[in-house]
Order: C-alpha cells, then structure tokens, then sequence
C-alpha cells in the first residue's frame, strides 16, 4: 500500500467524505487515490481559496472539512480563508503536497517553507515523515482539530505519498489519536479550548452579576436549545443578551429565539454594551474592533467591567446553561417547540413593486425568499444588517456569518455549505467580495448544487466609505473606494462559470425571480442593483 493510500484510507476510517482540492504534480498520487476511493470523494475547485473556504463552510455544518493544496504557493494562495476558519472555530485539515527532500535540497522554483508559511493561519502544523506514520499523523491531526477547533495544518512529502509500505503501517491506528502531545499550541486561547470541561464550569451568582449583566454568546451556544435557555436565563437575571458580531453558525427563524448581535462599528457596539454591571461570556471572546483606534483600547467593553467566562469558545454549551437554568428554578419546557417548522405562510410584500432596491428593501426580500431547511449564508457586509434583521421571522433555517473578516469567502463557503447538506442554499454575498473567489460557481454548476447567490450591487466598497466618514476623513474617496467605471457584468461572469444570472432594479423584479427559483436544485445568481 503507498502513502498515498494510507492517507485517503484513514481519512475514509475518521468518517471525512469529501476532499475540497485544486492539485498539482506533487500530489498526483493523492489524487490517483482520491479517486480510487470508495468513502472519500474529491472535489475539484479551480482555485485554491475555494477548496479553503468550502472546507470551511463543510467543517462547520459536518464534522471535519478538508482541503488538499499544491506546495506552499498553493497554501499562501488559500491562505485568507484558513484565517477565517481559525477565527470561525473550525475543526478543518489543510493537506499540503511538499516536494522530497532531494529536491528541496536543490531550491527549485517552487520551494518555499511550508510549515512557516502554515503556522501563523493553522492552530497546529505536522509533517508526515514516514510511511508507517501516515494513519497516527493523520489521526493526531483529526484529533486536534476538532479539540482546538480550528484548522490542522498537514505536510505530505511526495516521497512517503509514493512509497510502498506493507500493512504493516496501519498498527499506527487513528484509534490511538488525540494522545501525543504534537498538537499543543501555546495560545491562551487554545490552551482554554483543550481544558474547557464543561462539567467543571462554575455557574456565577448573582451577586456576581450586579443588576444590569450582559449575556454574550457565541457560536457554540447559538443552537436552538442553546438559545432557548440564555433566552430564560437572561429573562430571569433582567440580562442583556446579544450575539457575537459574526457568528460562525447559528439556528435561526420564527421557531427560535432572536437576539440581537453586536454591531460592527466599533462607536455603536460601545453605546450598545454601555456600562454594564458584569460581562458573561458564554463560549464567546472579548470583543474587539476590528481595527486600530488612535488613543482608544480596542476593547468595546470598559476596562473596569468584571467579566466573567462560563465557557470557552469551541465548547458545546448547552448543558452548562441548562444546568444554569435549572439552577435558577427558569429551565421550565424551555426547548420545546424547536423542531422544524413545515411551512409558514410568505410575509406580504411591503414595498411598492416599482420601488428601487436599497439595503432595507433587498433585506426583507432576501428573508422572505428562505424556506424552512435552508442554509443562508451572510457575507453581505454592510448591505447585510437588514437581511439578518427580517430573517428572524423565515422559516427555521441555519446561518453562516462571517467572524474572520477576510473578505470574498461567501461564494465558497456556500459551495462547502451545499456539499455538506444538499440543501437548499442561500447566499447574501457583497459585490466587492464577489470578485475574490468566483471560482466557486464553476464548482457549484459542475455539482449542479442548490445554490442561489444574490450580489448586492452598490458598485463600490460601501464600508471603506462608511469608516472613513466614521473617522471624519474628507473628502472621502471615490477613486479608492468605487469600481464603476466599467460597471463589473455579474451575470456575465456567472455565465462564463455555467451559472445562470439575472438582474433585478426593483422590489418586484428581485421578488418574482426568487420566487421563480424557489424549488430550482441547480445553481444561481443574482445582481440586486441598490440606490445608495
């Protein structure tokens, strides 16, 4: 059995199903045996920010993604994107093909230090460097991206791909993973995710918590049940209970709870949170702006408020807060009533059909397009608040948002999103991050994947424009921050990749051509021309 196999095999053995990849010649055995796979299907991207953005969008809804990548260029091109999985909390392997020895020794063309280049976007970097070390890297690996939640990086040689090894090379099981130590990073933030031991959470007082507290959740605690008990407990305590800016994955619709989350902008995430009497983090960090203010922390909460951390990010929370819940006598029949709703009638329109589109309008025909079972994905960016805002009362639905902020991911990981479900998949994705990725429709059309997209056309980076007005920079920019002249041909593009397109001006066209493809199981896209 060759390396190559070993791999493709263990991958199969850990329950993996698919394999985002744009290969190259070093890794042309794992992709003889990709193919010869019975359990592991390969899935060609034409670029390698998708396969890294569909692993993402894959590993948040199905376990593990993984992404299979050509030398260190092919990392660094998909690098963007693996930022955004570690920030997302994704348990996700990166496979990256590596020359052998001998010819790293020579510095051909292609050379570049790997792991170096990994190591700052992965939570832990490993190397195969023995045949009969395939299924424990692999395995270790696995392990470790699913206890740090984020992704592995993952060095295969192309000498030990190509090597023969007897069976011999399995007495290395998967079974043993999760037991060596080559995993550990020195993060704080890694170190809380591998010790979060949910049974061992100590509950806060309410002594602890003052009488204005403020409840902040992320991913792990945005799950039907989970909202439904920080929903009780914050009623209970007369808490403030607000969602993560950009959660990696939610349970929404008019079957679940709604709360609000933080805004983006720094200034009004800041008026929102005030002066609280204690910050409860549940599976959430410590919010942060984005970007650098002269003479403020990046802080949104006060230096002197206490905070106080129920449970690490990347732990399943729902038991500790129903242990909290009970504790406070409020647990009652709180996750009853979460299952799926079958069918909810289609809020009326409330725009004049000849009405131009603009954020507000897009956003509620965006959220009355979703049916129960769909998968939205938000990469709408400033374009997006409306659509989150009506989607509260959709049919019961997932969300993927977007917490890494490297921009352009939306279209991939509603590639990911597809595979991982065969659902129906609805994309919110702004113009400007459009242009980064495309490739994916290819993908999605080659699949023929449920996917619907909508662009939000304002033909320019709407929040450049806002953050500069924000920072009183004038005049604001208009050569730097429009892309106009020539106007970008969406639909064109999309055509070129084998995806149908269509342009909407108004309320009524965007409305009747959702509407249209509300039962399509083939892929589309859509222009929604906004007014400023």
């Amino acid at each position: 059995m060759k390396g190559a196999d070993r791999l493709v095999a263990t991958l199969g053995e850990l329950g993996v199903t698919h394999v985002f990849t744009n290969p190259g010649t070093t890794e042309l055995e794992l992709v003889r045996s990709l193919e010869a796979s019975s359990s592991v299907t390969p899935v060609l991207v034409t670029q390698e920010l998708v396969a890294t953005g569909a692993a993402d969008g894959f590993g948040r809804i199905c376990g593990v993604g993984v992404a299979l990548l050509h030398l260190g260029p092919g990392f660094s091109n998909g690098a963007a994107f693996v930022h955004d999985a570690r920030r997302a909390g994704t348990p996700m392997l990166v496979i990256v093909g590596e020359h052998p020895k001998a010819h790293l020794d020579l510095d051909a063309p292609l050379n570049t230090d790997v792991a170096a280049i990994m190591g700052p976007f992965c939570v832990a970097v490993m190397k195969i460097d023995d045949g009969a070390r395939v299924a424990s890297v692999i395995g270790e690996a696995y392990a470790c991206a699913q206890r740090l939640r984020g992704p592995v990086g993952v060095i295969a040689p192309q000498d030990v791909m190509m090597s023969e090894f007897g069976e011999a090379a399995r007495a290395a099981s998967p079974e043993r993973r999760g037991t060596g130590d080559s995993c550990e990073d020195g993060s704080a933030l890694n170190r809380a995710r591998m010790t979060g031991d949910t049974a061992e959470a100590v509950i806060p007082s309410r002594e602890q918590l003052g009488d204005d507290p403020v409840l902040l959740v992320g991913s792990m605690a945005l799950s039907g049940v989970g909202l439904a008990y920080a929903t009780k407990i914050a009623s209970h305590l007369g808490a403030r209970l607000y969602a993560e800016v950009f959660p990696a994955l939610m349970e929404r619709g008019n079957d679940t709870p709604c709360i609000p989350r933080l805004p983006y902008f720094p200034d009004q995430a800041r008026a929102l949170i005030g002066e609280p009497s204690a910050v409860v983090f549940i599976g959430a960090v410590e919010p942060l702006a984005y970007f650098a203010e002269v003479d403020r922390s990046a802080s949104l909460i006060p230096r002197t408020t206490p905070r106080l951390h129920l449970a690490p990010p990347g732990v399943c929370v729902d038991g500790i807060l129903s242990r909290w819940a009970k504790n406070l006598g409020c647990e009652g029949d709180g996750v009853d009533g979460l299952g799926v709703a079958e069918s909810t009638p289609v809020p009326p329109l409330q725009f004049g059909s000849d009405e131009r589109l603009n954020v507000d309008r897009l956003g509620f025909i965006f959220a009355r397009a979703i049916q129960s079972g769909d998968v939205v994905v938000d990469e709408g960016r400033t374009s997006s608040a409306s659509a989150y805002r009506y989607s509260a009362l959709a049919p019961h639905h997932r969300y993927l948002g977007h917490p890494g902020g490297a921009i352009g991911g939306g279209l991939a990981l509603a590639l990911g999103a597809a595979v991982a479900t065969r659902a129906r998949v609805r994309a919110l994705v702004a113009d400007g991050g459009a242009l980064y990725a495309p490739q994916a429709l290819w993908t999605m059309a080659r699949l023929g994947l449920p996917v619907g997209v909508v662009i939000a056309a304002n033909d320019g980076y709407r929040i450049l424009r806002l953050e500069m007005q924000a920072r009183g920079i004038e005049p604001v920019s208009d050569e730097l921050t429009r892309f106009a002249a020539p106007t970008v041909d969406y639909v064109a593009l999309a055509a070129a990749f084998g995806v149908e397109g269509f342009w909407a001006r108004t309320v009524g066209e965007l409305d009747a051509i959702l509407g249209a493809q509300r039962d399509r199981n083939d892929p589309f896209l859509v222009v929604a021309e906004l007014v400023d």
